[in-house]
This record gives C-alpha cells, structure tokens and sequence, in this order.
C-alpha cells in the first residue's frame, strides 16, 4: 500500500490518502535513449471527487519503507461524473528549468563539488543526496538552467532522480541523487521465451552481423599510422572457458549458431556475414579479441523489446541477464521502463532495447568510407548554399552562444582583400555590442582589450581598438599579466645574506618547486663558454629547506623539503653527500577525504596513543619491552601474522529450507539437491545425484554399510585402497585433503565439495553408452539419462541399477517447484562479465615464489585490466589502503551484517575510504597489479575475521557466489 499526498501551491500538504482509495493511481517511470534527456517520469490518478484537493497543485508518492517521497507538479486536473482525475508530471525538471546559473566554470572538478557550485549559484533550494561519480568535470555553465546543466552532466556519464522529504505538512528537504547508472546489476536471469518475460517488439532483421574482424591501434610511422592490430595469433577455446571458439590464425570472430540462422546463402550453405570494427586505442591483441566479441554479442541478435511482471517497484534502470538457448547466445541488458499500478499493486517492467519509437540504427566503425556511390549524389545547389551557410558560421562561432569566437578574415579586418583567416578573437558575451572584454589572436602574438558594453559594434572596432600585447610570437611574456601560477628558476636578489668573507654572498633561489640557499661569489672573471661556467658564479648549495640561515655556524635551521616522485609532502634529512632519506612523507593518493602519511624512523611518544581506526605493526614496543606476536587496539587483538591461505571449493547451500521440507531425511537431500543447483546443475541432473545417492545409503553421511565404509556414497566412498589395510573413509578423508576440503568430512558438505573436485579430475569416465563428459553431464535434461549416465561413467557397478531413475523422478517431482531460500548475504560477483577464475581458492604452486602455498582467496579477470571493482554487498568498509599485507597492494576490506568480510586485493586504485558504508554493486576501486603480481588481477577472499589468524577463517567464495 503507497502513501499518497495531494499539496497547495504553496507546497503544503493539504490531503493524505492510502492507494486503495483510489479508482486509478498509475506511476510510470522511463529512462530516456538519449543521454542528453533526463528520466521520463509521469502519474495518473483518479478517485472520487474531494472539495479538499479539486484545486491542488502537486501529488507526492511514497511506496518505499524511506521517507523521501517521488512529487509531481499536476498538469490537467478533471472534475468530470463525480470523479476527480489528474494528469501530472515530475516537478523536479520542472521546477529546476527555473532556476539560471550565471557563470560556473569547473576544471578537473569532482561532481559532487560541481553539482554543490551549481546549486549555490542557481539559489535554488535543492540539495544534494547520494553522488556516485568520481569522475572530474571541466566545462562552462553560462547563463543556463539547473536543468540543462544536469543534462549536460548526464552526457558526461551520470543519471539522475529526485525525491523529496516531508515533515508534518511540509517540504523540508529537495534533493538530487546522482549516479553512474540507476539501478544495479542483478542476478535475475531470463530465458527467451519463458512466460514472465514477454516479447513487445521484435527485429530479427537489422544491421544483424555474425562475425567481425577487429583491429586496434595502428603502428606509428613517419606521417602518422600504418598497419593496425590484429588477434590472428590469439586462440579461443569454449573448453578453456571461452565464450566461443576461435583458432590462431583467424582474424575474425564468428557466432556459427547466428550464420546457420542470418548468414549469407551460397551453395548450399551459409556464409557468414562480416565486417570490421575498429578500436583505435587498443594496442594489447587479447584485449582487441575480448573488446571485439564483446561488440558482437551485441550485433548478430535480433534486436527485441520485452515486458514483464516479476521484478519489482525498484528495478527501474536495473541490469538482468537474457538468454536465448536455442541460438546460443546470452546478453545483458537494462530494465528502461517500469509501470506501477499503486491500486493493484501490479508492477510491469520493459527491458531489452527500447524499440518503442523509432528503430534503432545500429552501426559498427568501419576502416574506410565508401565512395561507390559519390557520383549518384550529386551536391545540389541548395546543398552547396547550406554548406557555404554552414562555413560562414564556423567562421562567425555560430553556436548556441552566438559569436562568442569570431575567425576574422583580412577582408573584416581591413587589412587585405583576402579571405583567409586573420586572426581570432573571443568576447565575454553572444555578440560584440554585448561584449566588454577581448581576447585577439594573430601572427603578433596575444592581446587583450576591452570597452564599455555596446562601445564597440563591428569587427573593425574590435580591431582598431586599443590593446595591450601579452605575449608575443617569439614566445617574450609580459610579466604585468601574472597574477598567479607557478614559476620555475626565479632568483630571488636584493637583501642578500650578510657577507662571510672572499668576496662570498649567500642568495634565495626558487628553482625546480626547491627552496634553496646557495653561496654567490662577487666576481667578473667569468667564462661564460664554458660548460660549467655556473660554478665560478655559485660556490655551492648550502641546502634546501625552509627557515632561516646562520652566517656563523653556516647552517639552515629548518626541514629540508623535497617533493619526491609520487608524493605530495616529502620531509628528509641530507646525509651531506648529495643524499637524503625521508622522515615524513604524505603520498600522492592522500586526499581530504581519506588523508594518509608516512613516518620513519624511530619515535617516542610520552603521552598516551588513542588509535581510532585499524593498526598494522610488525612489532612494537612498550614500555621498553619489544612485542612482537601480539598488538591490542581498544582492548581487541590484533593477530598480526597475516593469516594463511585455505582450500576448498564447490557446494552453494546456504543453509535454509523451503517451508515444505521438514524432515530429517528430506533435509539430507534438499542440501545435496540445493548445492548441486547453486554449482550449476540442471535440476534433472541434481535429480540424477538424489537417485544415486538413495540407492547407495539415503543420503545418511554417517551411515554405514558395513565392513567400516561410510555412508552417502554416490558410488565413492565404500572404497578402500589397494592394500585393504586402510578403510574408505581414511581414503576419503585423504582425497579430501588433496582436493583443499577443510569441512568436517562426515558432512554432507565436505562429500559434496569432494564430488565437485573428484568428477572432472579422473573418476568420470565416459562410456560409449553415455558418452557426456562432466560438464555435459551436469546440463542433462532427460533424468533417466542423467541418472544412467552418473551410475555408467562415476559409479561404474557390476550391475546396472534402472531403480535409481525411477528414485530420482521422485525426487524431482518432490523438489522442482519449491523455491530455494537466499542466503543471508546475498552477494554478487565483484567484477562485471565474462568473468574467467584464472586461480580457485585451495593448494596450488605459487607463481612469485614457486613454492607450494595454500591460496586463500580466487583470481579473477574479465578482459579489462582495469575494471572496476565492486562491492560484493552492502557493509562498512574498514581497510582501504596498501598498510594492511604487503602481497595484497592495495586493499579494501569490507565488514557485512552477517559477520563475514570480503577482501579485494592488488587494486591500481581505491576509491573509498575506512568507516564508509558502502552499497552491493558500489564501485570502491579499479583492478591493478599493485604487490606482487604476474599481471593485473583481483584478488576476491570472504573471511570471517578481520585479520583471520588462521586459514580455516576463509571461505572458499564459490559458496557464496556463482561463478
């Protein structure tokens, strides 16, 4: 049920209603194709007539738990058969296109900072709420509207909504949320054809292309760039965990599934239908593949535009997944439009492309431009009028802002009869009568002038008028124009040091951004050919720093300052030798929101230490004593050996039951029927294992069968090695151990991850009865198949057992339709698709060291070696930073609700900072190389401590998130 409030022109409130006392209340909100447009959001609502409201100006709706409010300015209001009913739209666009910004002009500024000046300059009431963007604005806001500046701001890369907030019978509180995108990336996934997705429009037929050649950066020649980058050396494999197939040797990507369906006929058969796309600033060949198929995913589908009613009020610009199984392709894409019913509840969402204007024209960048057909499009003489109509005002600045640039041609400027261009001149105003102020350039150099607004009329006035040169061609500047900047090499004379024998001075010198004394000798005899002639002028550099100098002693009282390579603030101490090392140093990532420093050395501190965030030490000392093992923050442990690494892997059971299962036995076969569907099984396939897993010992794992073998076999378990000295279940527990398991092994979870690791490494062994391999095994529709085919190729019995199927359709029957629980995180992946795992979590060889080492986290990469990174779910972050583990480089630790934390390692930059509370799906930095790495990767950890003491605290993150 919505809360809905009808307000005066005063915006006061006037009327509360609930949403079931309407006959008709209809919220739709659209996010517009083109980015220079904001979001399309309108109301409808009817109820039955109200002398209160029938002259009311404004409806605010609130169908959220927060208290902001979505307000609508009413645009027709009907009193028509004792039913008032009202057309409105959101006020925020209206209400901000009225308020004028007079001159902002941001450079390199964040959009916080941006969105802050506009709205100070503008006046307006508004204020800003959540802003994503960490991008940096440079442009000009002259004389325009708060709305057409959000417009302007939208082109750059954010999307915008507006709400309010209402307190009593008032607006107290106008804001603007800004975002990179609205929404967030989901894990909804849709199959093409399935009942909840509906098609609305579908174009099966436009510019589709089913393979592509792509090419990168040219190579750099004398006059500019030669043959350009191409992947043919670069292989594909889909068994490798590519997308597609591509051999070496091939300079195109090709979607076969797409040729058999839009291809070109030719005898007999389909061709493929290619062309070429260009990225000009791709120089890496496995990037301009990736980048390549990226584009084709997107080019040899149909286009289409669906419906449906399952996502919910909060979707709108929301990402979900499309798959289309029958042409083997998959694609994500936005939720543009959603329609809320306030009355019904009902909610229906558009995704897909928006087709429901014009058709969208898709087209790829192509290496040459066509000329065939110049002959048969003649330029008309209307076309050649409009193009000269179109040079003059080139020639004039003709834009928005009028002649704010005029290029003056010798003609305008009288001082030839040529119609080349003279020189340049920019004003402060659309016209020069509307001008006071003058910038001309010209083949004298730069000069400024200016008159009184409307002195000057013509372009010749402007030329004629007096000016005064501030640089001129041969590059000499007028000093009278520097009201600041930075200056390099300035010596500063006049009240020179007091005199300390031969003739010998001491000086100021700003040279290089140092501060410097140096000794200055009073000489004439100067060679000035030769090279080091500046040594007969200078004696020496007494040092740099800032303080004052003792002619006595010859010393600088003060610090010496040195701004190091990649930091802001560098304090040293000079050895005499021509070296320094640092004492204080302040790194170029420091900022205001998140400060950091450096200290070196040894210090004292003589009164107590109050430490509000986190602290790492290798050892430290107290009271004298030297503590090494263990460090205390507020009365809390630090263990400060940095953890270990872990195993393990497989299994998705988060721990919940739907409802309907309530047995003990039920349970045992829903955890095995949850994991295998968390892993990627097809539910007949997870019905195949519950077959098997009856028809060995009831899915009990501390059962026994006699002869002291375990339970919950699936064929595995009942094994003993060759000697016969050992039982199955020490063999089993040893397996366990070479596969990372660290569960309990009498569990259903240890078994299971010991499945998963088993299968594919040397127990399937497919027969020419069934001949599917595990991963095909896993995606069988038909369970009397799927159950044969696990009994064949995994168990591999004397005798066959048909009974195992009949279990398991069963089974099937049993648990097809209950829906399995979320889990209590509800985490997503921390980079965007195709995501490849170039390491699992568990023992492998190290690649720094070469050295065998437990991995305590997984690796993973998607193509871009800076992609962002995202936070796995919502939670406060408590380490941002490269303080925490030297082989984890920059990291940002993130604490969650459910008491587990996520680590993301190696990042080139972090983009939050200790106590921010950040939301799922939230940038929080980009993928890098930082620490020791062999390339740019994530390192992804789940942990249930801070700082785990040891291994068993991480968490392999395949039970959490489907990979």
């Amino acid at each position: 049920m919505s809360n809905i409030l009808f307000l005066d022109k005063m915006q006061q409130v006037i009327k509360s209603y609930d949403s079931d006392e309407f006959i008709e209340c209809v919220q739709t909100k659209e996010i517009t194709t083109n980015a220079s447009e904001l979001m399309n959001d309108t109301l409808s609502a009817s109820l039955p007539f109200d002398e209160t409201i029938k002259d009311a100006s404004y409806i605010a709706v609130n169908d959220t738990k927060e208290q902001e409010f979505s307000l609508y300015r009413i645009l027709t209001a009907k009193d028509e058969d004792n039913l008032l009913s009202f057309e409105a739209i959101n006020f925020a666009v209206d209400e901000l296109d009225n308020f004028i910004i007079k001159d902002i002009r941001p450079k390199n500024r964040s959009f916080s900072y941006v969105i802050n000046q506009l709205l100070s300059d503008s006046g307006c009431d508004w204020v800003l709420g959540i802003c994503e963007p960490i991008k940096t604005v440079s442009s000009t806001f002259y004389y325009t509207s708060m709305r057409e500046a959000l417009k302007a701001l939208q082109e750059l890369g954010a999307e915008f909504t507006f709400s309010i907030e209402i307190t009593g019978n008032k607006i107290t509180k106008k804001i603007i949320h800004c975002y990179n995108q609205i929404g967030k990336i989901t894990n909804k996934r849709f199959e093409y054809g399935e009942e909840v997705l509906k098609i609305v429009h579908q174009q099966d037929r436009t510019n589709i292309v089913t393979a592509l050649i792509g090419r990168g950066k040219g190579e750099e020649v004398g006059d500019g760039y030669g043959r350009r980058l191409e992947f043919s050396d670069v292989e594909w494999r889909k068994s490798n965990g590519k997308p597609l197939d591509k051999p070496k040797g091939q300079n195109w990507i090709e979607y076969p599934e797409m040729t058999k369906e839009y291809g070109i006929p030719s005898n007999g058969k389909m061709l493929p239908r290619k062309t070429v796309v260009v990225f000009d600033d791709v120089e890496d060949a496995s990037e301009l593949l990736q980048k390549t198929y990226d584009q084709l995913a997107y080019y040899c589908r149909p286009l289409v535009q669906f419906s449906t009613e399952i996502l919910g009020s909060d979707s709108i610009g929301n990402t979900v997944s499309i798959h289309r199984g029958d042409r083997n392709y998959h694609y994500q894409t936005r939720v543009f439009k959603v329609v809320t019913d306030h009355v019904n509840g009902r909610v229906q969402a558009s995704l897909g492309d928006n087709l429901s204007g014009n058709s969208l024209n898709r087209q790829l960048s192509q290496v040459q431009s066509n000329i065939s057909n110049l002959d048969s499009n003649k330029m008309t003489w209307y076309d050649s009028t409009e193009i000269g109509k179109y040079q003059d005002d080139i020639m004039r600045g003709a834009g928005a802002n009028g002649g704010s640039i005029y290029m003056v041609n010798g003609i305008e400027a009288g001082v030839s009869q040529s119609r080349e261009t003279y020189e340049q001149v920019f004003m402060d105003g659309p016209k020069i009568q509307d001008s006071q102020y003058f910038m001309i350039q010209n083949n004298v150099g730069i000069s400024f002038k200016q008159c009184k607004k409307g002195q000057w009329t013509t372009i010749q006035d402007v030329h004629n008028g007096k000016s005064t040169t501030a640089w001129t061609l041969d590059g000499t500047f007028n000093a009278a124009f520097i009201s600041a900047g930075i200056l390099a090499g300035v010596l500063i004379q006049g009240a020179v040091v007091k005199s300390i024998g031969n003739n010998s001075f001491f000086q100021s010198v700003l040279s290089h951004g140092a501060f410097s004394i140096e000794q200055y000798k009073e000489t004439n005899n100067v060679d000035y050919t030769k090279p080091d002639w500046q040594k007969d002028v200078h004696g020496g550099k007494v040092g740099e720093f800032i303080g004052t100098y003792d002619g006595n002693t010859r010393k600088a009282n003060g610090s010496a300052l040195i701004n190091y390579p990649g930091y802001i603030l560098s304090i040293n101490q000079d050895n005499g030798k021509g070296s320094s090392t640092p004492v204080f140093q302040v790194p170029s990532d420091s900022t205001f929101d998140n400060p950091k420093f450096k200290l070196f050395g040894k210090g004292t501190i003589y009164d107590d230490l109050e430490i509000k965030g986190n602290l790492t030490a290798n050892s430290l000392k107290v009271n004298g004593r030297l503590e090494t093992k263990e460090l205390y923050v507020n009365g809390v442990k630090i263990d400060t050996n940095g953890g270990g690494n872990s195993g393990g892997g497989g299994g998705g059971w988060n721990g919940k039951y739907p409802p309907e299962i309530t047995s003990d036995r039920d349970k045992r076969y829903w955890q095995i029927w949850a994991m295998a569907i968390g892993d990627g099984f097809s539910k007949q396939a997870a019905a195949a294992l519950l077959g098997n897993a009856q028809g060995e010992s009831d899915a009990n794992p501390t059962a026994d069968e006699g002869g002291r073998r375990p339970g919950f076999g699936y064929g595995v378990w009942q094994w003993t090695d060759s000697s016969g000295a050992s039982s199955g279940r020490v063999y089993m527990i040893n397996l366990m151990t070479r596969a990372g398991v660290t569960d309990n092994p009498d569990t259903i979870t240890a078994r299971f991850k010991l499945l998963m690791w088993h299968s594919p490494n040397g127990q399937w062994i497919a027969t020419s009865s069934y001949p599917y391999s595990w991963t095909q095994f896993m995606t069988l529709t038909n369970i009397n198949t799927a159950t044969q085919a696990f009994v064949a190729n995994f168990e591999r019995p004397l005798n066959g057992h048909p009974e195992r199927s009949t279990w398991a359709q069963e089974w099937y029957n049993k648990f097809v339709n209950l829906e399995i629980p979320s889990g209590s995180g509800g985490y997503i992946a921390p980079i965007s698709s195709p995501i490849t795992v170039t390491s699992e979590m568990g023992w492998r060889t190290s690649p720094i060291t070469g050295a065998q080492e437990f991995h305590n986290a997984m690796d993973l990469v998607n193509g871009n070696p800076t992609t962002p990174i995202l936070a796995s779910g919502d939670g406060q972050v408590v380490q941002a930073g490269s303080n925490y583990y030297d082989w984890y480089g920059n990291y940002t630790v993130i604490k969650h609700a459910d008491g587990l934390y996520t680590g993301y390692a190696h990042q080139s930059r972090i983009d939050v900072s200790v106590g921010q509370n950040v939301k799922k799906g939230q940038q929080i930095g980009l993928m890098g190389a930082t620490g020791p790495v062999t390339g740019p990767h994530l390192h992804f950890q789940f942990m249930d401590q801070y700082w785990p003491s040891s291994s068993a605290h991480f968490k392999n993150p395949r039970d959490y998130i489907k990979f």
